[in-house]
């Protein structure tokens, strides 16, 4: 004899069937409904800015009180943050729970100027351009020679009008400059021949740069050079040849 389904036992199977999706997606709304409101930002904490107030870091980075902590977009808002800040070199964006955000910055130094047109523009480490500024903004600051600008825009890397390898040539230096605290040292850097650079230091040297060693070797000669000479010495320090060997001609 033939077996017979209970009409109600069926729908009683089919509602249960419902019933544990349904569950599911209840709980995830609330879940979702309690991070939204318990990983709310609270506060925002700015690190490293110096340049720049911690309201102009924040602004820029798109991140404000009270949104969720847990869709925050960290590396777009590093992207945000370097495209509208051209001070800041390097950036970090943290969450903390339960309601944090910490931004640390790196701001760049500016280190020296190249002139197109009668106007002034500054130069990080890296080549990039931090402002256009007076003859008082650059006293301080190296000038560049025998490097052109072409069309420079704040926020941009320099683009030369000579051979682009100028700028990584010109960059090596810069970063040299900074990490070994030569910056307000250097007073000009000409670069018309790229191979054998020229620059002015402590307002008593003239130092001769070459290409047979990496820029890091050349300035570590040069350093131990200086600090073997007295504030009396005045001349032409070669640090162009391969090797250890240092050339110190008085003028």
């Amino acid at each position: 004899m033939a077996r017979t389904t209970d009409p109600l036992r069926k729908r009683i199977s089919r509602r249960a069937a419902l019933i544990g999706p349904v569950k599911f997606l209840v709980g995830c709304a609330v879940i979702i409904f309690v991070l939204s409101i318990f990983l709310q930002v609270r506060s925002i904490e700015v690190k490293g800015n110096a340049h720049y107030t911690a309201q102009d870091i924040a602004e820029a980075a798109g991140i404000d009180e009270g949104d969720n902590l847990f869709f925050i977009n960290r590396f777009a808002a590093v992207g945000r943050i370097i495209a509208k800040l051209p001070y800041v070199e390097t950036v970090s964006v943290e969450t903390q729970l339960p309601g944090t955000v910490v931004i640390e910055v790196t701001e760049s130094q500016s280190l020296a100027w190249v002139e197109l047109e009668g106007q002034r523009w500054v130069l990080d480490r890296s080549c990039k351009f931090l402002t256009q500024a007076d003859t008082d903004e650059t006293a301080s600051l190296i000038r560049v020679t025998g490097v052109t600008p072409v069309n420079p825009m704040v926020g941009e890397t320099l683009v030369p009008a000579e051979d682009a390898g100028i700028v990584t040539r010109l960059a090596e230096i810069l970063d040299q400059v900074q990490r070994r605290g030569l910056a307000g040292r250097v007073s000009t850097l000409d670069l018309t021949d790229p191979a054998a650079p020229r620059m002015e230091c402590l307002g008593r040297f003239t130092v001769l740069f070459g290409s047979e060693e990496t820029v890091n070797y050349q300035f570590g000669k040069l350093e131990s050079t200086l600090g073997q000479l007295t504030d009396a010495d005045r001349g032409t320090i070669d640090v162009s040849a391969a090797g250890e060997g240092v050339v110190f001609t008085p003028f």
